[in-house]
């Protein structure tokens, strides 16, 4: 009766009898499944429970074994350092946003390492009360990063006066240092990685 008003309506629907004839083999080998699976509860003994229960155990134990556990990488130097110097308005918030995302997605990482940028050269005119306006986006993502400690940034006194910048000039967040090069020498001594 199925398979009748199956073909009837295979050819109401315009579907061809290969399509049917693979649906109703489906349903059927659905149904062979499930009273097989009816009979065989039926017959299995409690002993019979037991040996595949072991059986089951044993293969479980064997497979887990040979999964191997892989450690994730650890990075032993947590200390970096930036030399920011000659680069361009996008390429400092290029970095400064990639920092951003790595702190966000990475929080646990972020608790002993230790990030410190020291701008100098024609950079720190970037950072200026007078171009604020030009560059609040990248100026308060700094200072964020800084008060989150994601970031240390630092400003060279001595570029800061060969170009005419007041240390009023710069936001308070940026931590003046005397000389970029000093500062940079003693970091690097210090185990810091010169990125």
């Amino acid at each position: 009766m199925i398979v009748i008003s199956m073909w009837t309506l295979s050819k109401k629907m315009n579907l061809p009898d290969q399509t049917i004839s693979m649906f109703l083999k489906g349903i059927f080998l659905v149904i062979t499944i499930f009273c097989l699976g009816a009979c065989e509860s039926d017959i299995e003994s409690t002993d019979n429970k037991a040996i595949v229960s072991n059986v089951v155990e044993k293969e479980t134990v064997i497979v887990q074994k040979e999964i191997p556990v892989i450690a994730e990488p650890e990075i032993e130097n947590k200390s970096y350092l930036f030399d920011i110097t000659d680069h361009s308005l996008e390429e400092l918030e290029a970095l400064l946003v990639r920092a951003e995302e790595v702190s966000q997605t990475h929080p646990a990482d972020f608790e002993d390492l230790e990030i410190v940028m020291i701008i100098h050269g024609p950079d720190i005119d970037l950072f200026t009360s007078q171009n604020y306006v030009e560059n609040k986006q990248l100026i308060d993502l700094a200072a964020r990063l800084d008060a989150y400690d994601v970031i240390d940034m630092k400003v060279c006194e001595k570029t800061m006066s060969l170009r005419g910048v007041d240390r009023e000039d710069i936001p308070s967040f940026i931590e003046s240092v005397p000389y970029a090069p000093t500062e940079i020498k003693q970091h690097l001594q210090d185990g810091y990685i010169n990125l």
